[in-house]
């Protein structure tokens, strides 16, 4: 008689599950409509930024005609007491980290000699299609201690480095980049030289 009773609840137990799950709707269609309704459909990534376009490139003759005239002259440099002679075949120290202008555009050096032997070197050069400020700031880092250099003469850029008794400035304005550098046995005589200089070297870089 108990095992009756026992079947007859398993059996209503088994008849209201039935009943529950018949009210609400089960099937696999309604089941993977709920999941694309809750996660939604993938969004289509937004395309990439388009690069900035590259600056103009500037009128070669114009080019040439601002590094002729970012050279220092004889009158410029006349209360340094040197004299002209063959600048070298290669730039040397802090020069020689200048990049070569970006197509074929002139490039100058120049040397000159103090009477103790000490020399003093300009180099300059220009890049068709981008200011020569980023190319300083971006691609130039020279050895040693950095020299402050201060300019009346407001230029684009400009950076000052001192390394074993040669010292450098290098200055930036427009798409001309000039440097300056001494070489003397004493580190601070080379320092003195070129922060005299840099303000030439600024107004030959800034005149129109």
């Amino acid at each position: 008689m108990r095992r009756a009773r026992v079947a007859v609840a398993v059996t209503a137990l088994a008849a209201a599950g039935l009943a529950g799950c018949a009210d609400r709707p089960n099937d696999l269609d309604t089941y993977y409509d709920e999941r694309e309704t809750a996660t939604g459909s993938p969004t289509a990534s937004s395309p990439p930024p388009s690069a900035p376009p590259p600056e103009p490139a500037a009128d070669p003759a114009a080019l040439a005609a601002a590094v002729d005239g970012a050279v220092l002259t004889g009158e410029d440099v006349v209360a340094e007491g040197v004299e002209p002679v063959a600048p070298p075949a290669v730039a040397e120290g802090c020069l020689a980290e200048i990049p070569l202008g970006l197509v074929d555009i002139e490039r100058r050096d120049a040397r000159w000699a103090y009477p103790t032997g000490s020399t003093l070197d300009q180099l300059v050069t220009a890049y068709a299609d981008r200011p020569a400020a980023e190319i300083l700031t971006s691609r130039v880092r020279c050895a040693g201690d950095e020299l402050e250099v201060p300019l009346e003469i407001a230029v684009d850029a400009h950076a000052a480095w001192c390394a074993e008794g040669t010292c450098t400035v290098l200055l930036a304005g427009g798409n001309v980049l000039s440097g300056v550098q001494v070489t003397a046995a004493d580190g601070a005589r080379a320092a003195a030289a070129v922060q005299r200089l840099a303000p030439a070297a600024a107004a030959k870089l800034a005149q129109p």
